[in-house]
């Protein structure tokens, strides 16, 4: 693992050198891209390849894509045989403005051959114009020098200006004190604790909520299917006037009470005890998630129930739900540390458990080539956060308990 890490930083050198340098449109490799002639009906797919020939010595790569997502998404992004010996990192959904899907790769050995750079898979959402463009091709050598590239575009497709990629949709403590964090229960202001019936956070009681009955998520909605499966799996419920509010922060109280439905509302052995944490609605869920050691408290008598999730904490929870530990993605650091205008932010105690989220594919980022690790994190995209995590590592079995 500790290669693994070296080899890292030293793609991402690479790639700091590489990827600044827009490729020149003159003669030398082609990359060509194939697709349909033109969008087949709603609901089928379609497949973008990505090819280079007269590759002279490739050792660094970065494709984008972009798309409109309310007509088409990208499902999947397959490596192709070209750089299959390389360190690489994909994201579809990359960007919800200014949609893009970003392919990187790099390796310290130039590979010669012509040959497929990857497969773009697409899913057709609605009709109209899907926007495709070639966002971002930059391709360069071991020294760092862009290749002399020319395009070979279809009808489908349009050449954008090649320059840096963007990313990010969706949303992501633990248990980090931020500056709100470490309100004393003094300066908590009394319009806080007057909370009217109205205004109490969804999900603090077990009220069912029928699909398709939230009258501010439709189906234009990026979230609209996360939404309506999470509330038909119990996982999310709304509020008493038939709204979501998808955009509304989720609390950390919020948070562990919709792991615990997800995790089949396990009981805990014995109660957890803050001082400001004594609601009947969530006391069984932080029990269990204090227990299993998932989240901590701000100290050993607060747990700040009613403070923001951010994205960085939801995914250090859910990194130490999936059993802590560290994998592929580690391989991938340098990349994801280009990738990511923002990278810097990510705290220490985060980082491990960011990189396996953005390489399991729970989280992209959020408009402009960010992760935003200390934004809070939605209610639709806490939604579809946790149906991605329940996609990729709970059983059928368990996803129905």
């Amino acid at each position: 693992m500790k290669r693994n890490r070296i080899l890292a930083i030293g793609i991402a050198l690479l790639l700091a050198v590489q990827l600044l340098t827009p490729l020149a449109c003159a003669a030398g490799a082609t990359l060509k891209l194939t697709a349909p002639d033109k969008l087949p009906d709603v609901g089928q797919t379609f497949t973008v390849t990505a090819e280079l020939t007269g590759n002279t010595g490739l050792a660094a790569v970065q494709l984008s894509l972009g798309y409109d997502d309310s007509v088409v998404e990208c499902t999947g992004i397959e490596n192709g045989a070209l750089i299959a010996g390389m360190l690489a990192a994909s994201n579809p959904y990359a960007t919800r403005d200014g949609v893009g899907a970003i392919l990187a790769a790099a390796t310290t050995t130039a590979v010669k051959t012509d040959g497929s750079l990857a497969v773009f898979t697409f899913r057709v959402k609605a009709a109209g114009d899907a926007k495709l463009t070639l966002a971002d091709a930059l391709l360069s050598d071991t020294d760092g020098k862009a290749l002399p590239l020319s395009y070979s575009l279809p009808a489908l497709i349009a050449q954008g200006s090649t320059g840096s990629g963007s990313t990010g949709e969706t949303p992501g403590a633990d248990d980090k004190k931020s500056d709100d964090d470490k309100k004393s229960e003094d300066d908590k202001t009394a319009e806080d604790d007057k909370k009217s019936e109205e205004e109490k956070p969804a999900d603090t009681t077990q009220e069912e909520v029928k699909a398709g009955s939230f009258r501010d998520v439709t189906s234009t909605h990026w979230a609209f299917a996360s939404v309506e499966r999470a509330a038909e799996l119990g996982l999310v419920t709304g509020y008493s006037d038939g709204t979501f509010r998808p955009d509304t922060p989720v609390t950390r109280a919020q948070f562990v009470l919709m792991l615990w439905r997800m995790c089949g509302k396990p009981a805990a052995a014995k109660a957890a005890s803050f001082a400001d944490a004594s609601a009947d609605w969530y006391q069984d869920a932080l029990s269990w998630a204090v227990e299993k050691g998932y989240v901590n408290g701000l100290s050993d008598t607060r747990f700040g129930p009613d403070a923001p999730i951010t994205r960085q904490q939801a995914m250090a929870i859910l990194f130490r739900l999936n059993g802590g530990q560290s994998g592929t993605e580690l391989t991938l650091t340098g990349i994801y540390e280009q990738t990511f205008a923002d990278s810097t932010t990510i705290a220490s105690w985060a980082k491990d458990a960011t990189w396996w989220a953005v390489y399991h594919e729970l989280v992209s980022g959020v408009g402009g080539s960010r992760i935003a690790p200390e934004a809070n994190a939605s209610r639709a995209q806490i939604a579809a956060i946790l149906l991605r995590y329940m996609d990729q590592f709970m059983t059928e079995t368990e996803a129905a308990a």
